[in-house]
């Protein structure tokens, strides 16, 4: 039986799917015939028959496009024969457009431009656009983060009220203000961030106590204080929801005033916080906490690079500033403690997923000059585990006081995609016992065993993908990747709003009779917290486009020479590779090979027809690339000629070597 329903469309790489207005809804595939009909985008909105075939299965038949997700474009200009055509940025779903005839004289192949949609493209028919602004040329430094601003319709300049407001309040700090504060100033208080970060949320200090136990400060920009419920800025801070980042610039959720200035815990600056003292014994236990207003000098500003170069005596103390051998005890002192922390967060069955990450060089002029993978130091795992516990303590007690406020939560993976996961596992060696009970310790027992095998990066995605989505939400569920009863965000409140929050609650149970009205009910939290998840999201995805694009810049000036890669997906289509060092993942498609493959153990290998050549899940291979695409974001790779030559003459004996038509004519028989 057929019915009509209304929905919205997901554009996931290269598919289409169709999600219905009804709560719970599963995604639904739509056919690739469709696709080229309708030229999907991703969150048009349409109404749609649902029917089943004869397998049960439910298919899709758009009906009607209700309207259009995007009116206007990011696009790059390109030359197709002797027109000039529109090439959608990052918009894999879209084809090419083509230009008013009018608007063509003006334009160059290379140009990067915001395009409306004068007329959207249909089965047979091509799309037209207008041409409204023109960026610049599409490989100038920073004109690609424009488009992706667009793109992803970030947020750009902060309204002037806003910015006024924030140099009003970027003012020294008074010693009214400084009389009802614990004073911390003698503390040695050091910050520990990035070679190029400029807003310190946090600041850490350490007293080694004579039992062996430790007294942990985590003082955390006091941002409240300047941002008040239902000012200017704070309503914008609210709209953008995040601070983005992308490899050479930053989004700010607040103004420079405020997020690089008199909020950010600069050295040797007054600075105001919300202080969180924890004292723990000899093995990590917390003991103790509690929680005061203050006033902090930081005493150093340690990189992560220096930081993890005295731990592990790479660096030698002498060639750094005084203040920074000042504090290199303290420095020691919580490297003894992160590693109890560590131990207490293995023992409760915490996952720590090993997800390496890139780092990209620039030049002055804003150039691609290097990409290599960022190493993950003990100065990047202390202030992680510091931050942790921080987090956990202030969700503890307000979980405790029953009041409500914004919890980040992460439910349980799925019973289906745990029993399907642990299935394909099985091709590698991997098992648990036990695993029905979906404890995080069974994911972290799999990434122990998956740890030094070719394919561990490979496990490491898996597990990844079957988790469902961290999210903020006034309702308590744990964290399951934690293995956490209580958890929120607490510690960077210049750059994620729902901490801001947090410090709101927090300070409204400490001393109601200042902040008693700075808290939201129950249904304007949920609303708050829905929100505020989705445009975390959002900002994840246009980050990670950010990195995609500056990835294939940097493969575009080596297009046609060999990289090293292992296989991180196998598709009907292809194989994905995942190049070592650059962290790019691209497509060798199987139409590149010399034979046809099959797709078996339910994507963990393909095996070819007529020559038993395999290749599976974590093989490590020499590819070329084929096709680098940033408008498109799209890597296509090939097999060096000599690799394809070797691959094609070695068997697999386990392997049955049959052709489709011998295939075909035993199963008439």
């Amino acid at each position: 039986m057929e019915k009509t329903v209304a929905g919205t469309i997901r554009i996931r790489g290269r598919s289409a799917f169709f999600i219905r207005d009804a709560k719970e809804a599963l995604p639904l595939k739509i056919s690739y015939h469709h696709q080229l009909q309708y030229h999907f985008m991703d969150g048009d909105r349409l109404t749609a028959s649902v029917h089943a075939d004869r397998r049960g299965r439910l298919r899709v038949v758009p009906v009607r496009i209700i309207s259009r997700a995007l009116s206007t474009i990011a696009a790059v200009v390109a030359k197709e024969g002797r027109e000039l055509v529109c090439i959608p940025f990052d918009l894999p779903a879209l084809d090419q457009l083509r230009i008013e005839e009018s608007q063509a004289e003006n334009l160059r192949d290379g140009d990067a431009v915001i395009a409306r949609i004068n007329r959207y493209p249909s089965y047979g028919q091509p799309g037209t656009v207008i041409i409204e602004q023109r960026l610049g040329r599409f490989r100038e430094p920073g004109v690609d983060d424009r488009l992706i601003i667009h793109r992803y319709q970030l947020p750009k300049r902060f309204p002037w009220g806003c910015r006024k407001l924030a140099r009003e309040l970027a003012v020294p700090v008074s010693r009214q203000e400084l009389r009802k504060r614990t004073d911390l100033r003698r503390k040695r208080f050091i910050t520990i961030d990035g070679d190029k970060a400029r807003d310190f949320d946090d600041a850490v200090a350490i007293d080694q106590l004579e039992n062996g136990g430790f007294r942990l400060y985590i003082s955390i920009a006091d941002v409240s204080h300047y941002v008040k419920p239902g000012s200017l800025l704070d309503r914008e801070a609210c709209r953008r929801g995040t601070s983005i980042y992308f490899p050479n610039r930053c989004i700010p959720m607040l103004p420079e005033e405020l997020s690089n200035d008199i909020c950010s815990l600069r050295p040797e600056k007054d600075r105001l916080t919300l202080t969180v003292v924890m004292e723990f014994d000899h093995a990590g236990h917390r003991l103790t906490e509690h929680f005061c207003p203050s006033v902090i000098n930081c005493k150093a500003r340690w990189t992560y690079a220096d930081a993890a170069g005295i731990l592990e005596g790479t660096i030698d103390a002498g060639s750094l500033p005084e203040n920074h051998r000042r504090t290199i005890g303290e420095l020691r002192t919580m490297e003894k403690l992160c590693r109890q922390l560590q131990k207490q967060r293995r023992r409760r069955g915490s996952i720590d997923f090993d997800l390496p990450e890139a780092h990209i060089s620039f030049d002055l002029q804003g150039n691609i000059e290097d990409i290599q993978p960022e190493p993950r130091t003990i100065a990047h795992q202390m202030i992680e585990e510091f931050m942790l516990s921080a987090n956990e303590t202030v969700a503890t007690y307000l979980g405790w006081l029953g009041i409500p406020f914004l919890y980040r939560v992460h439910p349980p993976p799925e019973p289906k995609k745990i029993t399907r996961l642990l299935e394909t596992l099985k091709c590698f060696g991997l098992s648990v016992k036990g695993w029905r009970a979906a404890h995080p310790k069974a994911f972290q027992e799999l990434l122990r065993q998956a740890a030094g095998l070719p394919a561990a990066a490979v496990v490491n995605r898996m597990l990844l993908q079957i988790m469902q989505k961290a999210v903020y939400s006034p309702a308590n569920c744990g964290h399951f990747g934690l293995a956490l009863q209580y958890y929120t965000h607490f510690t960077s409140p210049i750059r994620r709003y729902p901490d801001l929050l947090v410090h709101r609650v927090l300070k409204s149970c400490l001393w109601p009779e200042k902040h008693g009205e700075d808290t939201l009910p129950q249904e304007k939290l949920e609303l708050a917290g829905d929100e505020l998840s989705s445009r975390e999201r959002l900002a994840v995805e246009a980050e990670r486009a950010a990195v995609t694009v500056k990835k294939l810049f940097y493969l575009e000036k080596h297009a046609g020479e060999t990289f090293t890669g292992f296989v991180s997906g196998i598709i009907d289509a292809g194989l994905f590779i995942t190049l070592e060092g650059i962290l790019a993942d691209g497509l060798l498609p199987f139409r590149n090979l010399d034979d046809y493959y099959v797709v078996q153990d339910d994507g963990i290998r393909a095996v070819g027809e007529q020559s038993g050549n395999s290749y599976a899940i974590g093989d490590t291979l020499q590819v070329c690339l084929a096709a680098v695409d940033p408008v498109r974001c799209r890597l296509d790779l090939s097999l060096p000629t000599a690799e394809r030559q070797h691959r094609g003459r070695r068997k697999t004996p386990a392997v049955r070597k049959t052709n489709r038509a011998a295939y075909r004519q035993r199963k008439v028989k």
